[in-house]
């Protein structure tokens, strides 16, 4: 993949909030964001469609644009059949996002300057997919904090400061013990690169068991905390709850994806394939991840807010993600990378419903309305078929991921660690479907002022695109499965070590060409 396309495909959105900043009329200023978000998306399909040409690798081979050598630092850019489907994702999501905006009292408060951070978070997540740097990737890991941290700070609800000062400092302290482990890491590799960064934490030559036990646990307490795994996620209900809905959508689908992907491309390969796989502390993430799943369920099960019903749905799923990627095997990481992306979409649309019937309603108590089918049937079909896709149903992308992780953890981590993973999905169809027949069925009850009418137009917009993905993905995944398969493979196993050559004098010149 040429670097030009894909540093277009990070600096346009960064140019285009430049751009919204000066634009004084709100209603302008979402048109022209908006317009930058689509055209993203459409660079982004075409970067993706000429990555299809079977070349790409999980080397994430690419030229340096700017390299620091005193420092081991490369601007490297990087597009592969992993990164493609999130980097299509948060393109895609983004206009969606933008477009739902407006029409409420969030609009009244300096908007543009909504939009504004809305395209720097979106071409700081598309940065840290696509970065092939470890330092480069770490930039933008941490720029995603000062957009998402504004939002929340600013249009968020009546409990936005501590909320937005709670997400910043959890996860900005979970970034500093990564950026440690990333320092001393490159030191060693004398680079920053990401392959050279797994293969030098692989070749059991280069750093010991020691080292390589206290780097793994540094780049997972960085990622947990982002995903977020148990007990790194007290964070998360003040925070979905509190931040504007357009925030929620971005933080819920694609930045908790963040953490994911950085599990999958440094945390597990650095620590956990190749030589000195710290077994042990492999066993401890299991556990944690099976505390999550049923943890955040039974926790769902008794929420009232719709949102923080979402932040526990959340920690549960994500935590079957990760346990699939503790699996290590090619089913199971193409499991939970499926899962990750249905989760994003399922969530998304989710995220998008509460805030539309918030809209209306004032609340998001699901004890103080009901019967809302009556007078929302369209907003009531998306729901349940939302709703469907985030328990799991056949034919949604959803079952795809759900499946594939459970056979690929059944596969490698046993059939006791399976059907514990498995209550997650039974306590998630409970309290889902708990939701729904709470808020939609039964006699119509609104608070007082509560408007009735059904989906607009920009409305069903959103949620139409969002929908016919997940049916896509639910009926032909193997498309997308494929596209990731020997990038997946190459994850689970053990780089080449570095080539190191003996020149002593016993070596013959034929000796060095042998060992090339």
């Amino acid at each position: 993949m040429s670097q030009p396309a894909l540093f277009f495909v990070i600096l346009l959105p960064f140019i285009g909030a430049i751009v919204t900043a000066f634009i004084s009329q709100p209603q302008v200023a979402r048109t022209f964001a908006l317009l930058v978000s689509f055209v993203t998306f459409v660079t982004t399909i075409l970067v993706a469609f000429s990555n299809l040409d079977g070349t790409a690798t999980y080397g994430m081979d690419g030229a340096n644009w700017l390299s620091i050598s005193s420092i081991g630092f490369g601007f490297k850019l990087a597009c592969d059949g992993i990164n493609m489907w999130l980097m299509l994702l948060t393109a895609a999501l983004t206009p969606l996002v933008i477009l739902s905006t407006g029409t409420h009292k969030e609009a009244q408060q300096n908007m543009r300057w909504m939009y504004v951070w809305i395209l720097v978070l979106l071409g700081a997540m598309l940065g840290t997919f696509l970065a092939a740097d470890g330092l480069l990737f770490y930039f933008f890991f941490e720029l995603t904090l000062v957009p998402t941290t504004l939002m929340i700070a600013i249009w968020g609800g009546p409990d936005r400061r501590p909320a937005a000062a709670k997400f910043f400092i959890y996860t900005f302290a979970g970034s500093v013990f990564m950026l440690i482990g990333l320092i001393y890491l490159g030191n060693v590799a004398g680079s920053f690169e990401i392959t050279k960064l797994v293969a030098t934490a692989q070749d059991g030559t280069l750093i010991s068991s020691t080292e390589r036990y206290w780097l793994a646990l540094a780049f997972l307490v960085g990622f947990l905390v982002k995903t977020p795994v148990f007990p790194l996620n007290t964070w998360q209900p003040l925070t979905y709850a509190q931040a504007p809905n357009a925030a929620a959508v971005l933080l819920a689908a694609v930045m908790s994806k963040l953490g994911t992907y950085g599990l999958l491309r440094l945390a597990l390969p650095i620590g956990f394939v190749g030589t000195h796989t710290n077994d042990g502390l492999t066993q401890v993430l299991i556990v944690l991840t099976l505390i999550s799943i049923v943890y955040g369920g039974l926790i769902a099960w008794v929420q009232t807010d719709m949102a923080k019903i979402m932040a526990y749905s959340s920690l549960s799923h994500l935590g079957l993600c990760v346990l699939a990627m503790l699996g290590l095997s090619t089913l199971s990481i193409q499991g939970a990378l499926m899962y990750m992306i249905a989760h994003a979409l399922s969530t998304a649309g989710l995220f998008f419903i509460i805030g539309m019937i918030e809209r209306r309603t004032g609340t998001r108590d699901i004890t103080q309305i009901s019967g809302i089918f009556k007078t929302m049937p369209v907003l009531g079909t998306m729901l349940v078929g939302f709703t469907m896709a985030s328990i799991g149903l056949p034919i949604t992308a959803g079952f795809v991921g759900e499946f594939l992780s459970l056979q690929g953890v059944m596969n490698t981590l046993g059939i006791g660690v399976t059907i514990i993973a498995a209550t997650g999905i039974v306590l998630g169809a409970i309290y889902m479907l708990n939701m729904v027949a709470k808020v939609g069925f039964g006699p119509l009850k609104l608070p007082d002022a509560a408007q009735t009418h059904d989906a607009t137009q920009r409305e069903f917009a959103c949620l139409l695109p969002i929908a016919i993905a997940i049916l896509l993905l639910g009926i032909q995944p193997t498309f997308v499965l494929n596209s990731f398969k020997t990038d997946v493979q190459a994850i689970h196993s053990p780089a080449p070590k570095p080539m190191t050559i003996d020149l002593s004098p016993m070596t013959t010149e034929s000796d060095v060409f042998d060992s090339k």
